[in-house]
């Protein structure tokens, strides 16, 4: 499945879109506009918070409220790991931007 060119889903994370009603456009949207932070061995952790979701309505006129605090692990070989629900970006991927 591609998400965006480039992009490729992982089973573990298709199942994990499914079970958390993230659409392949709210992980596009995740892309786009989310936080980008380091996850670790070159994966790359993509965070839509309230601060992005509000420069997409001020900005472009996009709602994306329906994927508030939804986060994706991006693999360094541009693999989809997974999709999450989580409040705030999580300690481990504050290190380095």
């Amino acid at each position: 499945m591609n998400v965006k060119s480039g992009f490729r889903m992982t089973r573990h994370a298709a199942v994990r879109c499914q079970q958390r009603c993230v659409s392949e456009e709210g992980m596009a949207a995740l892309l786009e506009f989310g936080e980008t932070f380091h996850a670790g061995d070159g994966a790359k952790a993509y965070f839509l918070g309230s601060r992005a979701v509000g420069y997409a309505l001020a900005r472009y006129g996009v709602d994306l409220s329906r994927w508030k605090d939804v986060a994706m692990i991006v693999s360094s070989d541009r693999s989809i790991v997974t999709v999450q629900h989580v409040d705030r970006p999580k300690r481990s991927w504050r290190g380095r931007h």
